[in-house]
């Protein structure tokens, strides 16, 4: 941690520390477990070379809803405050913010339960019921990153495919090839079945804590924002149901029965979300540099966008196999 976090922390959150420990996890950004008079907190500083200010303080206005989710006893992280502020800029290029330490521990497609599974249902659920009683931002426009409309999945194909050259790697120029079947048969009307509201946006294991058979924490809501709220659904069950080359059935009907326990919200069909997911994250993850040597998570990632590119008309009964 920098010298310049750890003063300001002492003069700003009068916070004494016992011990440091870096944490793992999360792209570019750093974080701390520190082990304080005042607890256990969790230090995060913002990687100012994959974000602009402008977009962190973009960042700051989206945890401004953790805080009223976290006040009305939803399992995520008290943010702490200096002020009216939640994150902090010790300098042009160093930004940080503090928040309660949550104990738990991240499962994968591998570990997780059928129990934890239905409570995962559970809690995206009351997620999305707690942030459809909150104020929609004023202008209800998409996110302009990834596939959120035709015209920018298009645009994303159509510039991939000109930059695209026999030197780039042969499995991504034919994976890139395979999107645009499915890009033909999606009707202009796809994306209006869909409801709309305040999604999490990064419902994947990373952000989701366990106890023995319960979520007891979802944390890092940096990116939710005004979105397709099925985005979340079909993350989940990419994340945490495709095991290999085979989705588990079983895992993904315990997730719908935790959802559907609560009224209120409409039954989301999985096949949908699932294709839902594609769209929107097709542009993230089938790129050149996730085609080499890649790290274990967005290698993740792009398989599962070649496995829902390969099953993609047949979802629906596959999802029916049982």
């Amino acid at each position: 941690m920098e010298e310049s976090i750890i003063s300001d922390l002492r003069e700003s959150y009068g916070i004494t520390f016992n011990q440091i420990t870096p944490v793992t996890g999360g792209f570019m950004n750093l974080k701390w477990k520190v082990s304080t008079q005042k607890g256990e907190l969790l230090v995060k500083q913002y990687s100012t070379k994959r974000f602009r200010r402008e977009q962190i303080e973009r960042i700051e206005s989206s945890l401004r809803r953790q805080i009223i989710l976290e006040k009305n006893g939803f399992p995520c992280p008290f943010l702490w405050q200096c002020g009216d502020r939640l994150i902090r800029w010790v300098d042009d290029k160093t930004a940080y913010m503090v928040m309660d330490f949550c104990s738990g521990k991240t499962e994968n497609t591998e570990t997780i339960t059928i129990t934890q599974m239905r409570s995962l249902g559970s809690t995206c659920a009351i997620m999305h019921k707690a942030f459809s009683q909150l104020p929609e931002p004023s202008a209800r426009s998409l996110p302009v990153f990834g596939g959120y409309t035709m015209d920018l999945l298009w645009e994303n194909f159509n510039s991939r495919m000109m930059k695209c050259s026999p030197d780039d790697n042969v499995e991504y120029r034919k994976a890139l090839l395979a999107l645009k079947p499915i890009l033909k048969q999606l009707g202009t009307g796809f994306f209006d079945k869909f409801p709309k509201g305040l999604a999490h946006e990064d419902f994947q294991p990373g952000n989701i804590l366990f106890d023995v058979d319960c979520v007891s924490a979802v944390v890092d809501f940096d990116r939710n924002c005004y979105s397709y709220i099925w985005h979340d659904i079909g993350r989940a069950i990419l994340s945490f149901a495709l095991e290999g080359n085979m989705m588990n059935v079983e895992k993904v009907y315990a997730f719908l029965e935790g959802y559907s326990q609560h009224s209120g919200l409409a039954l989301p069909d999985i096949a949908d979300a699932l294709r839902l997911s594609w769209c929107i994250e097709t542009p993230w993850w089938i790129q050149p540099k996730f085609f080499g040597e890649c790290d274990d998570i967005p290698k993740r990632f792009k398989d599962e966008m070649l496995w829902l590119t390969e099953h993609w008309f047949e979802i629906d009964s596959l999802l029916c196999s049982q």
